[in-house]
């Protein structure tokens, strides 16, 4: 299944806050956590800690 995750990073890798919202695309399967498989992954390709990124909205 796809899903769209909109999602906002509050500070960047030196931790300095910042504002920047953007949306991606997750393939997920079944009974999955989509928020912390989102989460996780969009920590690790922007080099930020987990807590910096807050999703807003999932469209199925």
């Amino acid at each position: 299944m796809q899903v769209k995750i909109h999602y906002r990073i509050t500070q960047d890798r030196a931790g300095i806050p910042q504002d920047f919202s953007g949306a991606r695309r997750f393939a997920v399967s079944e009974g999955q956590v989509i928020e912390d498989m989102a989460r996780l992954e969009l920590a690790t390709d922007y080099q930020i800690p987990q807590s910096a990124v807050e999703i807003c909205r999932i469209e199925h």
